[in-house]
């Protein structure tokens, strides 16, 4: 089979070489949209780079796979970005991997790490890794190829996690909101198969067990169909005659948040004067919208930094050390009163 090169990466995505160059060396001249397409050509098309096919040759590999659970969400481009940046400074190379929120793929792409001898993978997922087949394929791949995953810790697990404490983030975060407007929350979060969406949702309940009231009022809605604009927006606008009980819509990601805040406009309820809405992730255009949207934040430069440091550990042979958790902060925009 011939070999993915840059000029077939440029065809398929419509733009010349340079601009694929310039995306696979981590440069700063190429952003938004054009980066985000080519990273999921890349991904799909499967390419390796020359000097990787070179340290297989000489029996060694100096490339770091990161793992995301989806190319498409903002926050993940934010993060390849800054995880790119860490470990090229470290005189590593990285190949991105697009788990398509999906195990069968998760289990193929650890095969690949163990083929390719990769010196280490990060996983950045919400999705759950506790699965019979996927934990087994995790075991398998750390064998071989030192992990860090960012989100979820396991019982047992021969790799170290990375990851915010996004149970006490939305209690704090729902209280506070509630002291602005005391109405109940309708949440919109994933359904059982998501490790975030959950610990994400027991924080939105530990702050509304404290009024009992509103709890009762309130509504947790599970969305099956994923956590993409148009879900929120649909969702939103499915519950138009019931809308205004509620003071908040508390949102795991920012694209619920975006498409709930498109539903409401057209609903001629107005935010924040008549309902507040927050995300979850803080991505980049966040306070460049109409109105700008509010978010829980968290470092993504503080977080490449330790799980890189944590993969270097690991390269050297340490023991797997989970440190404290990371904690997030709330961004006040527009969107929740500013």
């Amino acid at each position: 089979m011939k070999q993915v090169g840059v000029v077939d990466i440029a065809r398929e995505a419509g733009v010349s070489t340079a601009t694929v160059s310039r995306v696979l060396n981590g440069s700063d001249l190429v952003t938004g949209a054009t980066r985000e397409h080519v990273l999921e050509v890349v991904s799909r098309l499967g390419y390796t780079p020359n000097a990787f096919a070179s340290s297989l040759r000489k029996g060694r590999n100096d490339a770091i796979g990161i793992a995301v659970a989806s190319i498409s969400q903002p926050w993940h481009v934010k993060l390849i970005r800054e995880l790119r940046r860490v470990i090229r400074a470290q005189g590593f190379t990285t190949i991105v991997y697009d788990l398509e929120h999906s195990e069968s793929v998760l289990i193929e792409h650890t095969e690949s790490a163990r083929r390719l001898r990769l010196a280490g993978m990060v996983l950045a997922t919400g999705d759950r890794l506790d699965g019979t087949e996927v934990r087994a394929a995790l075991d398998r791949m750390v064998e071989t190829v030192p992990l860090v995953v960012i989100g979820q810790e396991l019982p047992d697990a021969e790799w170290t996690t990375v990851s915010f404490d996004d149970v006490s983030a939305s209690e704090h975060a729902i209280l506070e909101l509630l002291e602005r407007r005391p109405k109940p929350v309708l949440f919109l979060g994933e359904a059982a198969s998501s490790y975030l969406s959950e610990e994400r949702r027991i924080g939105v309940e530990r702050a509304l067990s404290r009024f009992p009231e509103l709890q009762a009022a309130s509504e947790m809605v599970a969305l099956d169909a994923g956590m993409s604009y148009s879900v929120g927006y649909h969702e939103v606008h499915s519950r138009s005659a019931t809308l205004s009980r509620f003071g908040t819509v508390f949102c795991v990601n920012d694209e619920l948040a975006l498409g709930a805040c498109r539903a409401l406009s057209e609903l001629g309820i107005l935010v924040p004067r008549d309902m507040m809405v927050i995300g979850y992730g803080d991505v980049d255009m966040l306070p460049y919208l109409t109105p700008s949207l509010s978010s829980l934040s968290g470092d993504v430069g503080a977080v490449a930094e330790r799980v890189v440091r944590a993969i270097l550990a690991r390269i050297e042979g340490d023991p797997v050390v989970n440190g404290p958790q990371l904690q997030r902060q709330i961004v006040h925009r527009e969107s929740t009163g500013g």
